[in-house]
């Protein structure tokens, strides 16, 4: 790797960890928190919320899939459009996107806490088969996302929704690009749902000290240092994958791929929580959770859309890669460092 490469990849992976994952984490602690507070404040206990939990998952789900195929209708609509229009209307959709992205998590994850609840074998166990299945068809790698990876707010990818089967209106019909749509969100995401679900809890519960998504309780320091060791550990990593002899056995590249994923899957998690709970003590401490939170939120939001990787914020429910693509943090390179490249361009 030449020397400007070397130096394009650190700053590309500096500016995740220090600006565009914080801002991401920032964006759905204030969402998430403020659903929940919304939501559950009257019910105690997790067994009295299923009904609003069904509800903002389901609700979460339909927005999710609504603004999917949208993205389908306007993607040859908006292209000849002026740049503000295009902007506008992609921050709304990807602003649409995030949230409910959140309201759907919100959702099952109280779901979860129903049933099957948080006991280690209940954890365990979902956690093994949602694995499981994602491995079994292909998609556990979407298990990871930010600061891994960078997805910037072009017209390209902010208009072609990161779908399993990756069906478009002019190739695959209506009617395939919504049950793409469907099977992505109804299956793959919510297994990553379970996925996450199940060892955040595991952390939380069994493994190292205990720290709740919606509480100010524990600085949870241990997770920020497993996650930056794990970060390091699947950036030198990437690479080999990629390189992979393609004599290799398909059997070989695929576990080799899924154990660095499941690195990655970790280093992930455990970024989200060592950052969430350090914003819930350092985020401006003094000022009123209500509006903590809901600056948290906005700051979040307009702090992406501002670098252009609001697109970030959301979740992949992408088939795997071949080769596996787990690190994608190139973002100096599309600014100008190799080459200009115009966004929001007249195709």
């Amino acid at each position: 790797m030449s020397p400007p490469s070397i130096v394009r990849s650190a700053l590309d992976l500096s500016f995740s960890l220090l600006c565009v994952g914080p801002l991401t984490v920032l964006f759905w602690r204030g969402t998430f928190n403020t659903v929940v507070s919304l939501a559950f404040a009257d019910l105690p206990t997790f067994s009295s919320r299923w009904y609003p939990a069904l509800l903002l998952y389901l609700t979460g789900l339909f927005i999710k899939i609504c603004v999917d195929l949208l993205k389908h209708i306007l993607r040859p609509v908006l292209v000849n459009q002026h740049l503000v229009i295009q902007y506008i209307s992609i921050s709304v959709l990807l602003y649409l996107d995030a949230t409910f992205g959140v309201v759907m998590w919100v959702g099952g994850f109280n779901l979860l806490y129903v049933f099957p609840s948080l006991y280690w074998f209940s954890l365990t166990s979902v956690l093994l088969i949602s694995t499981s299945i994602l491995m079994f068809i292909k998609a556990f790698h979407c298990t990871g996302g930010a600061p891994l990876s960078i997805y910037t707010d072009d017209y390209e990818n902010a208009l072609t929704p990161s779908s399993y089967f990756r069906t478009t209106l002019d190739s695959s019909g209506l009617s395939k690009v919504v049950l793409d749509t469907l099977f992505s969100y109804g299956v793959v995401h919510s297994l990553v749902i379970c996925t996450w679900w199940a060892m955040w809890e595991l952390e939380n519960q069994y493994i190292l000290f205990p720290c709740e998504i919606t509480v100010k309780d524990f600085q949870a320091w241990d997770s920020v240092i497993l996650a930056y060791l794990f970060i390091f550990v699947v950036v030198a990593l990437d690479k080999s994958l990629k390189d992979m002899d393609e004599g290799q056995e398909a059997l070989t590249k695929t576990v080799a791929g899924n154990c660095v994923a499941f690195l990655a899957f970790l280093a992930c998690l455990n970024f989200w929580r060592g950052i969430w709970s350090l914003q819930d003590f350092y985020f401006f401490p003094n000022m009123n959770l209500k509006e903590n939170l809901l600056l948290s939120h906005i700051l979040g939001f307009v702090g992406t859309l501002v670098s252009r990787t609001s697109l970030t914020l959301t979740q992949s429910s992408a088939k795997d890669h071949d080769p596996p693509h787990l690190y994608g943090c190139d973002y100096w390179a599309s600014r100008g460092l190799c080459g200009d490249r115009q966004d929001y361009q007249q195709l």
